[in-house]
């Protein structure tokens, strides 16, 4: 299956690179880490102080689990040293900025001949971890055929991608042979990789790395810090809008504008992709809402109106520290949804929209806690919020609940460590 596998893609890409060099070079797209997509890494110190592992993290999402593991790999195998790749520029650039710089983050290389040996040969690590279903082929062979452990860390299957993959039953599990260990998020998961052929063996269920979140050490500092920036004094309530699409901002602007007309409230709005920052900004513009940006605010300016775009990366986490009520986007519009339990960890209940495939484990827990509600449409948001301001008890239970079923997910990223480490039998 290799031999082919590598025949076609080494075919077809090596036929196109000259027009995909061309389309880079005049259209400016992709040129940033174009090197790195080649496996072009600059060079990692030759002296290994000890076992150096390469952990792979799709995205944003995938970087903050990456980070939770990083930590508890650290306390078990403290002369360890990490290199992380992502898939995309948003995730790399998180990446360095929140693992810091004693570990290197670069872009995954194509998963095509040449490159691939390339990639492996420059990081030379002692072990392979992936998150989720990032599942490249080439890689992983190379990789798995040169005896250093793959791990799959937090793995899932959706519904969906389980019955898509049914269809290249025998290729996929000729894939899934290269994982000594996999640790995946809930039974539901590890029947569906046990139906593709996955060895049974080797597939442990030991949690969602996602939801197992830890709080700064100080966060009443990181409260206060953030009300400062912010212009917040005790009086004032605060709605976030967290990873928000295309087509919500607009959905929640009547909600925005009724709460700007109310008076002592403030609305932060997250978009989850930067690059709609412009979008955003010119739609608020046109529909008259006033709005300053985070980085702005952050040089000590005080704030002067009742929305804040928030403009920066890697930032919200500890912005819903400071929430009144939470919205979580991606979930009003066909985005599947993004993770609750990261407003949740702080006591904040949760609202989302319908569509929340990728965290639908997540809704349950938080509904069951009493934490979670989700809304067909932003006027339902509205409904359910001016419903919670005429019944602050009711609301303080919803947190509290919501508080309870985040922390009661803790603990994953500790036992996917203890598999890596046995895996390296260590």
């Amino acid at each position: 299956m290799y031999v082919l596998y590598r025949l076609i893609i080494g075919l077809i890409f090596y036929s196109l690179l000259p027009l995909l060099l061309f389309f880079v070079l005049i259209t400016g797209r992709h040129r940033q880490g174009l090197g790195e997509r080649f496996g072009l890494y600059p060079p990692l110190p030759e002296e290994k102080r000890g076992t150096r592992i390469w952990l792979h993290a799709a995205s944003v999402g995938e970087v903050q689990a990456a980070r939770a593991l990083i930590a508890e790999l650290r306390a078990l195998l403290p002369a360890a040293g990490f290199v992380v790749t992502t898939m995309t520029l948003h995730g790399r650039n998180v990446a360095a900025r929140q693992l810091g710089p004693d570990i290197p983050c670069f872009l995954a290389p194509l998963d095509v001949p040449g490159i691939v040996e390339r990639a492996v040969a420059r990081i030379a690590p002692d072990a392979y971890l992936c998150l989720e279903t990032e599942l490249w082929p080439l890689l992983l062979r190379t990789i798995a055929g040169r005896g250093i452990p793959v791990v799959q860390l937090n793995g899932r299957l959706s519904a969906k991608a389980a019955a898509g993959y049914r269809r290249w039953r025998w290729p996929f599990r000729r894939v899934l042979a290269n994982f000594a260990a996999m640790a995946v998020i809930s039974e539901v998961d590890r029947e569906r990789y046990l139906a593709l052929g996955a060895i049974a063996s080797r597939l442990q269920v030991l949690g969602n790395v996602k939801y197992d979140l830890q709080l700064p050490d100080q966060p009443h500092r990181v409260r206060q810090e953030l009300c400062r920036t912010l212009g917040i004094d005790a009086g004032t309530r605060v709605l976030v809008a967290g990873s928000t699409h295309g087509g919500e901002e607009e959905a929640l602007l009547p909600l925005m504008q009724r709460l700007a007309a109310a008076g002592g409230w403030l609305v932060v709005v997250a978009p989850r992709h930067l690059e709609r920052l412009a979008a955003v900004k010119a739609l608020f513009e046109q529909q008259g809402m006033s709005f300053e940006c985070f980085s702005d605010l952050r040089g000590g300016r005080p704030r002067r109106q009742p929305v804040v775009i928030l403009d920066s990366l890697g930032e919200l986490f500890t912005v819903y520290a400071i929430a009144t009520y939470v919205f979580c986007g991606g979930s009003l519009v066909p985005r599947h949804g993004h993770n609750l339990m990261e407003a949740a960890i702080w006591d904040k209940a949760v609202f989302y929209g319908p569509s929340m495939d990728d965290f639908r484990d997540a809704a349950r827990m938080l509904e069951a806690a009493g934490g979670g509600f989700m809304v067909r449409s932003a006027a339902e948001l509205t409904d359910r919020i001016l419903g919670f301001e005429q019944d602050p008890d009711a609301y303080r239970l919803a947190c509290a609940g919501a508080g309870e079923a985040a922390r009661a997910q803790l603990g994953a990223a500790r036992r996917q460590a203890r598999l890596v480490v046995d895996c390296l039998g260590n």
